[in-house]
């Protein structure tokens, strides 16, 4: 199996398990720990997402090596995929949120629920909440991308399965 048709499920997998926490484990259980489950769901699919496609131009020889960190995906991509695939630079700030406010949660000092929110706060206590509906925003940002991604990696995967 080709490395970006595995990233690609992985990616809608993540996105179902975000998914599901959101819309029916959150509503039975409430509570607001669980939004970071959701948080980093999202953030792994979007992150599988980009290396599918990574993968996807790398098969096709329009990308040197695909690298091994996150971090150095998400630049790349930025680099040579989203002048190419024309995506809205909100997509790039989206996904640049998702990874600040994981990053902010690896590394407060100080966390706790109010009104049905989670809140984050760093050093200076300078405050991040995270929301149901907040996080509903972000899933349909993340589904919206994993469609765009199906739809690149789908088009052109039986002809490069045959090649191979």
């Amino acid at each position: 199996m080709e490395s970006f048709i595995a990233a690609r499920d992985k990616a809608r997998k993540k996105a179902g398990v975000a998914d599901h926490i959101l819309t029916q484990t959150y509503p039975l259980v409430k509570d607001p720990k669980l939004l970071i489950a959701v948080l980093q769901n999202l953030y792994d699919a979007v992150g599988f997402g980009i290396e599918a496609l990574l993968e996807y131009e790398g098969s096709l020889d329009r990308l040197p090596t695909i690298p091994d960190t996150p971090d150095a995906r998400l630049a790349m991509f930025q680099q040579h995929l989203s002048q190419r695939y024309k995506l809205p630079a909100e997509f790039l700030g989206f996904v640049g949120d998702l990874r600040e406010t994981l990053k902010e949660h690896r590394e407060s000092p100080v966390e706790f629920v109010r009104k049905e929110e989670f809140v984050i706060c760093d050093e200076g206590y300078r405050i991040r909440k995270l929301s149901k509906e907040q996080l509903k925003q972000y899933l349909l940002k993340t589904k919206a991308f994993l469609g765009f991604m199906e739809e690149k990696v789908n088009r052109n995967d039986a002809i490069i399965a045959q090649r191979g």
